[in-house]
This record gives C-alpha cells, structure tokens and sequence, in this order.
C-alpha cells in the first residue's frame, strides 16, 4: 500500500500541474490492422479499433488521457468505447473521466483497492469485471483479458490480441533493467514468473509494456531467463535452509541472503548493484511467504 500512496502522490502531483500544452505529441506505432502503441510522458497505452469504438488501456492521469484522446483522433474518428485498465494502481487508472462514452474493465480485484483512494484517480465506476478470462466483443480485433495471479499488485492482466500475435502488460519487466525496489512492495514473484512464461507461450511479435516505447518480445525473453535465474538462486537457498532448521532457519537467514545473493551474469543490467536485493527479498517472501 505504500507503493500505492507513492505513486497517487506522484501521479497527483504531475495531474494537477501538468497541462496538456506541455506534453509532446505522443509516440504513435502500428503494430497490426486497427492495432496501435500511443507512449508519451513514460506511459504507453494499446490502441485497438472497432467498428463499435476504440478500446484503449490505462490513460494514466487526466492530462495525458486528453492528449491520448487527440492524438487517436488522428486515425479515427469513433469515439473510445473500452477503457481496459492493466491493474489497480493508482498511477495507471486515472484520467477515464476524458472518456464518457466509455465502459471501464478491470479484473473484479480493481474495486477494493479503487474505494480505499483518497485522491481523483480511480474511476468513477467499473463498469465490467472479471475473474480469470474475458474476452471483449467490440466487433474488432479479438481481445481477451487473461488474469494468471497478482502478480504486480492484486489484479494484474494480460490484453492478448491472438490473431495480431500482440499483448500488453504492465509493471512486471523492464529492459535490461531491474525494476526500482521502492516499487515492489505488492509484487509477488511467482506470478510474474507465470505470467512471462505464458508470455512466452503465445508466438507474440509485439509485446507491448506500459512504461516503454520498445515492443520487443526478445525483451520478454531476457525478463524471463531473470526471474527463472532468481527463482533457481532463492529457491536453492530456501530449499537448503529448510533442510538445515526449518523455517525459522529461513527466516534467520533472509537478511543475509538480500545481501550475498548475486546473479553476476546481469550485473551490466541497470539498477542491478542497488536494486539486487530487493528482488532477492521479494523472491524469498513470494516462495517462502506467499506474497
């Protein structure tokens, strides 16, 4: 939750003093036929085109979704109908307010979290839930929502578009980079391993991350073979521990496992000498703690 409260002031912040005039015009790229990627101010958004509207994902704060707005209005002139939100957090969910045509879809996770906001961002209602799978008929590309556990924060969800070979996610890789341990307090390590696997499994051509402009499944690949690497590295140590005293054992020894724990093979990686041992203990609480 403090991850949470960091973000909302962040994100408050940027919405009250930001303007639309200051923004860039957002990155544009076609990834498929009435399928695009619109990034602009660190956040990326999927674009999907029906013949019943737009759906898009996570318009992020009030000024940024205005100029999200414009700028789809350059490849059409139907309104946006969906508002796909990617997970509960704050920063990402803001901003639906833009689209009043619009239903807002989240995992049924959403709403718990949206009713503890003590700021402007969560939207208004949640229109649409689901639990593990739905798939959103707009008469346009096929677009299924697949829930595989909380993963960052407790709702999650890939946006797979399996006729163009396209997904979106976010907060749960980053490129060559080990994600800021501020950020991570809600991530459960074992599902975000889950999710780059299944990932994997769908023969994307662009895997699309809500905080990069790079759509690049390599990038998904090397994601995975980390966590598979720390899940291998913590797992061992766990396994060990367990063997030697038990779980108090485990518990005796997770101060000094954030600390000795090296993966040297991504010690190029950004973030990788400060960020190292917040993984190493989210991997730890995530196999031995459940969370």
């Amino acid at each position: 939750m403090l991850r949470l409260f960091r973000k909302l002031a962040v994100t408050s912040t940027l919405a009250v003093l930001a303007a639309p005039a200051v923004f860039a015009a957002p990155v544009v790229k076609q990834l498929a036929d009435d399928v695009y990627m619109m990034s602009e101010s660190h956040y990326t958004s999927l674009v999907v085109v029906g013949e019943d509207g737009v759906l898009i994902t996570d318009p992020a704060f009030t000024p940024r979704a205005q100029s999200l707005k414009n700028a789809i209005a350059g490849i059409t002139d139907k309104p946006v109908t969906r508002i796909v939100l990617s997970h509960e957090h704050y920063d990402h969910v803001g901003g639906t307010e833009v689209f009043p045509e619009a239903q807002v879809i989240c995992h049924a996770a959403c709403q718990a979290v949206f009713d503890l906001d003590l700021g402007p961002q969560s939207p208004k209602e949640v229109h649409v839930t689901f639990t593990d799978s739905l798939r959103v008929d707009f008469r346009g590309p096929t677009v299924d929502l697949l829930y595989f556990g909380p993963a960052d924060g407790f709702a999650s969800t890939v946006v797979h578009l399996p006729e163009e070979r396209v997904a979106f996610t976010a907060d749960l890789y980053e490129h060559r980079s080990l994600t800021n341990g501020m950020w991570m307090d809600d991530d459960n390590y074992l599902a975000i391993r889950r999710v780059l696997k299944e990932l994997q499994k769908m023969d994307l051509r662009h895997a699309v991350n809500a905080h990069s402009e790079d759509t690049s499944v390599a990038i998904v690949d090397e994601s995975a073979a980390f966590v598979e690497d720390l899940f291998n590295l913590v797992g061992g140590e766990i396994g060990k521990a367990m063997q030697e005293g038990g779980p108090m054992k485990v518990m005796t020894s997770m101060e000094m496992w954030q600390h000795e724990l090296k993966l040297p093979q991504y010690a190029d990686w950004r973030g990788y000498d400060q960020h190292l041992p917040v993984h190493v203990r989210r991997m730890v609480m995530s196999i031995f703690h459940g969370g």
